[in-house]
């Protein structure tokens, strides 16, 4: 059994809903990234952690204030516990998100290899989330196409 005859046409992208973030390596050669748009949901999962972040700056500012404003003042070892629990949870944070926002979202690659191989979409995950700067630049570009406009939702 057939599908009929293939076309000379690819498959527009876009009629998927399937976006591209363009990366450029240090010799000028181009590859992209394809994901979906976020959903609400995952708006909803950037507020609970940006919120959650908020806290924890507010918490080490907090505990920054309890110095009286004395610079010279070391704050105590309890203090630091705390600051360095608030920081790892933070980093934890946003690790987990931007693991579960590419494990959802990311769908493929064009021009991209590793090891002289297409990767397959897991591969491609873990790629993005080991090179910092790739994860960061690419959940920033998702985040900031899926925020919502003044106008958005305005009736």
């Amino acid at each position: 059994m057939t599908n009929g005859p293939r076309t000379e046409h690819p498959v527009e992208l876009s009629t998927w809903n399937v976006q591209e973030y363009e990366i450029e390596d240090g010799d000028g050669d181009k590859a992209v990234i394809l994901f979906r748009p976020l959903t609400h949901g995952w708006r909803t999962r950037h507020l609970e952690i940006s919120l959650n972040l908020q806290r924890a700056a507010e918490a080490a500012g907090a505990l920054k204030g309890d110095s009286g404003g004395d610079e010279e003042a070391q704050p105590s070892s309890e203090q630091l516990e705390i600051l360095l629990k608030a920081q790892s949870d933070a980093e934890s944070s946003i690790s987990q998100f931007r693991k579960h926002l590419f494990g959802d979202l990311v769908v493929g690659c064009r021009n991209l290899t590793i090891n002289g191989n297409e990767p397959s979409r897991e591969e491609l995950v873990e790629a993005i989330l080991m090179l910092e700067d790739l994860a960061e630049g690419l959940s920033n570009h998702i985040l900031r196409l899926g925020q919502v406009s003044e106008d958005e939702g305005k009736d």
